[in-house]
C-alpha cells in the first residue's frame, strides 16, 4: 500500500483538517479575549507557537492511534475485519463539519457587527426651520446660534482603543487625527477641529447631542484593535440626526498599511456625502497626513505632555519631555510640521525664561526660529503656513512684513492652530480678527480659545458688550473659566460696570483671582489696594509668567519705573519684542511702558509702521497721574 493510501486509511488527513479548523477558531477567541480583557499581547503569540508545535505531534499521534467505540487503540492492535476505520472517519467528518459551520458563522458575525461604540437609540426629534440669519453676524456667534449644519459636514470622533493598552490608545488617537487631517483636505467638506471632537473621548454620548454640540450633520466613529504589527480597524459613517449608518467597513491590515486605510476611509466618506473630487484634489488629499505609525504615536504622547505642561503655570521639565517626544516623531517623519511647531514652544519659553543663563536663552531663540522655519516649510496647508509665518516674523529681527503677514493669515477661517495671530487685533486688525475667530467658533465650537480670542477682538474693535457675550457663551459651555472670566471682567471694566466686574473677580476662585482683583481696583481708582493686589498676583505667578505679569500690573497701578525696567529686560531677550507686543495686546491700557526703555522694540514697530501708543481699551486712572 502506498504512503498516501496509508495516511488516508489512518485518517491522518482528516485529523490535520480538524486540527487546522479548530486552531483557527481558537485564535479568533484568543484575539477577542486579548482585546476585551486587556490581556498582554504575548498571550496570542504564545498560543500560535503552541499550536504550531502541536501540529506535527497530533499527526504522529493520529498515525499511531485510532479512535474506536471502545476508546483509543494502537494501530497494530486493531481488528481491521471490523468497521472501525469507517466509524472513526465518520466521527471526524462530523466534527470538521461542525467546526466549519462555526467558523463561517464567526466570519459572518465579524463582518456584520462593527466593533465601535454602539449607537444609542434616540426618540425622534421635532425639527424647526432655522431663522434666516447672517452666519457671520457676531451677535449670532456670541449667542451660539449657528446656521443649520451643512449636509457636507462631519466630525471625526476619537476611535475607541479595543486593545487595553495605553500605547495603543496613542495609536487610536493618532489614527483618528490623521483621518481628520485627510478629510480636511477634501473640498466642500466642513470638518470639525480636533479640540472639539476629542471632547467626547471616552463618553458614551447620544449621537444627536454630539451632532448638535458640534453643529455637524455626520459623525465618523470607529475602533482600533492592535496586536503586534497587525491592526483591525472598524469605521462607520453615521447621520447625526437619527443615528442612521451610511457606510461602514472593517480593515484587517499590517501597521505599514495604516496610511492606505486612512485615505480609503476618507475617500469612502467623500463618496457617501456626494463630494466629487478631481484627480488633483484627490492627490492632495492622499498626500496629506503622517505615513509613519510610530511617528504619530510619539506625537500623540508628546502632545499629551505638552497640554499637561500648560495647565495654569508652565511646567518646564514636562514641556522638555514633550519636546523630546516631538524630536522622536521628527526623526521618524522628517516633514512632520505639527511636531516642529509644537516643539518650538519649549524654545519660545526658554528664550524668555527669567532664571536661565543668557547663552542658553540665545540658543533657545535660535532653535525657536529653526523649528518655525521647518514647520512653515512642511506646513500641511496654506492656512497653517500663513499662521506660522506670523510667528516667524514676530520672532525675527525685522517686522517690515508683519502687516502683510497679519492680513494673509487673517484671510483664512479654517480651523488651524496658530499662536501669535491672537495679538493682531491690538495692531490694527481687530475687525478681520473678529471675523476669523467667528469662523473658528463654527468649526471648533468647544475650544475656549475660539471664544476668548473672539472676545478680545471684539474689545479691540470697540464692542465690549459683544466681548462679554462671547465670554459668557464659552463659560455657559463649561469651557476654561480662567481665561474666559479674565476677558469677561475686562469687558465689564471697558463698559464701566465696575461693581459687576468686582463681583465676578471676587467670586472667581482660581490662580488668576489676584490678577482680576488688581484690574478692578486699578480701574476703580483704588491705587493703594490695586498695588497690594498686584504684589500678591506677581508673587503667586510661576517663574515662567512672573516678569510678564509684573510688567502689565506695574503699568496699570501707575508704577512706571518698574514697568519700564521690566520692559527693558524683555527688550534684550531673543524674543523679547514679541513678548512686548503681546503685553500691549493683553494690557489693553494704551502704552504700558515708554519706548525710550525699549529701543529694539521701538525699531520693530517703526519697521512695521505701527502707531504708538495703541488705543486704551480700559481706563486705569493711575496711568494718567
Amino acid at each position: 500500500m502506498s504512503l498516501f493510501a496509508e495516511l488516508k486509511r489512518r485518517n491522518v488527513f482528516r485529523v490535520a483538517m480538524l486540527y487546522l479548523v479548530a486552531s483557527w477558531l481558537l485564535l479568533q477567541v484568543a484575539d477577542v479575549g486579548v482585546s476585551l480583557l486587556g490581556l498582554p499581547e504575548w498571550i496570542g503569540k504564545a498560543i500560535v507557537l503552541f499550536l504550531a508545535i502541536g501540529f506535527p505531534l497530533v499527526l504522529i499521534f493520529s498515525w499511531i492511534f485510532e479512535l474506536t467505540p471502545e476508546g483509543l487503540k494502537r494501530e497494530k492492535d486493531l481488528d481491521r475485519s471490523q468497521s472501525v476505520t469507517a466509524h472513526t472517519s465518520h466521527r471526524i467528518n462530523t466534527l470538521i463539519v461542525v467546526l466549519l459551520v462555526l467558523a463561517i458563522a464567526a466570519v459572518v458575525v465579524d463582518r456584520m457587527v462593527p466593533e465601535a461604540v454602539p449607537v444609542a437609540e434616540a426618540p425622534a426629534i421635532q425639527e424647526t426651520p432655522a431663522a434666516a440669519t447672517d452666519p457671520r453676524d457676531p451677535a449670532i456667534f456670541a449667542a451660539g446660534k449657528f446656521a443649520p449644519a451643512p449636509d457636507r459636514s462631519i466630525a471625526v470622533l476619537p476611535f475607541v482603543n479595543m486593545s487595553g493598552n495605553q500605547e495603543n490608545e496613542y495609536f487610536a488617537d493618532g489614527l483618528s487625527e490623521e483621518i481628520l487631517n485627510v478629510l480636511t483636505g477634501i473640498p466642500d467638506l466642513k470638518v470639525t477641529a480636533r479640540t472639539s471632537s476629542f471632547q467626547f473621548k471616552g463618553k458614551n454620548a447620544d449621537l444627536r447631542e454630539v451632532g448638535e454640540a458640534l453643529n455637524v450633520a455626520h459623525l465618523l466613529e470607529g475602533s482600533v484593535r492592535r496586536a503586534g504589527d497587525k491592526a483591525r480597524i472598524t469605521a462607520q459613517l453615521i447621520r447625526a440626526k437619527d443615528g442612521y449608518h451610511l457606510w461602514s467597513e472593517t480593515y484587517a491590515r499590517t501597521l505599514e498599511d495604516t496610511f492606505e486605510v486612512q485615505t480609503d476611509i476618507a475617500e469612502s466618506v467623500s463618496r457617501a456625502l456626494g463630494v466629487v473630487m478631481d484627480d488633483a484634489q484627490r492627490e492632495r488629499m492622499r498626500s496629506a497626513g503622517v505615513r509613519n505609525v510610530e511617528a504619530f504615536i510619539y506625537f500623540q504622547r508628546g502632545r499629551e505632555r505638552f497640554y499637561d505642561a500648560h495647565s495654569n503655570e508652565i511646567d518646564m521639565p514636562m514641556l522638555e519631555e514633550s519636546a523630546d517626544l516631538f524630536t522622536e516623531a521628527i526623526r521618524l517623519e522628517p516633514q512632520f510640521a505639527d511636531a516642529y511647531f509644537l516643539r518650538s514652544d519649549v524654545h519660545a519659553h526658554g528664550s524668555t525664561a527669567e532664571d536661565m543663563e543668557p547663552s542658553e536663552r540665545d540658543a533657545h531663540g535660535v532653535s525657536y526660529l529653526e523649528d518655525l522655519a521647518a514647520a512653515s516649510t512642511y506646513a500641511r496647508s496654506p492656512a497653517q503656513k500663513a499662521l506660522i509665518e506670523v510667528d516667524r516674523t514676530l520672532a525675527s529681527s525685522n517686522w517690515s512684513a508683519l502687516p502683510e503677514r497679519f492680513a494673509a493669515a487673517l484671510a483664512f477661517t479654517t480651523c488651524t492652530e496658530g499662536v501669535w495671530i491672537q495679538m493682531a487685533p491690538a495692531w490694527g486688525f481687530a475687525d478681520q480678527a473678529l471675523i476669523q475667530n467667528q469662523g473658528y467658533i463654527e468649526c471648533d465650537p468647544l475650544d475656549f480659545f475660539s471664544y476668548y480670542n473672539s472676545a478680545a477682538a471684539a474689545l479691540w474693535s470697540g464692542q465690549p458688550e459683544l466681548a462679554l457675550e462671547f465670554a459668557d457663551r464659552g463659560l455657559a459651555l463649561g469651557l476654561d473659566a480662567d481665561f474666559l472670566q479674565d476677558i469677561a471682567v475686562r469687558a465689564l471694566l471697558a463698559m464701566g460696570r465696575l461693581d459687576e466686574a468686582s463681583d465676578r473677580a471676587s467670586s472667581h476662585d482660581s490662580w488668576s483671582r489676584a490678577t482680576l482683583l488688581t484690574y478692578v481696583a486699578a480701574a476703580s481708582g483704588e491705587t493703594a489696594q490695586a498695588r497690594e493686589q498686584a504684589k500678591t498676583a506677581i508673587e503667586s505667578s510661576g517663574q515662567w509668567r512672573r516678569m510678564y505679569v509684573r510688567l502689565i500690573l506695574s503699568a496699570i497701578v501707575g508704577d512706571r519705573e518698574t514697568a519700564n525696567r521690566t520692559a527693558s529686560w524683555f527688550d534684550q531677550l531673543p524674543n523679547g519684542q514679541l513678548m512686548l507686543a503681546s503685553v500691549v495686546f493683553d494690557c489693553m491700557c494704551g502704552a504700558p511702558f515708554d519706548l525710550a526703555a525699549t529701543p529694539v522694540f521701538r525699531q520693530r514697530i517703526d519697521e512695521a509702521e505701527f502707531n504708538w501708543p495703541r488705543a486704551a481699551i480700559i481706563d486705569y486712572p493711575a496711568m494718567r497721574e
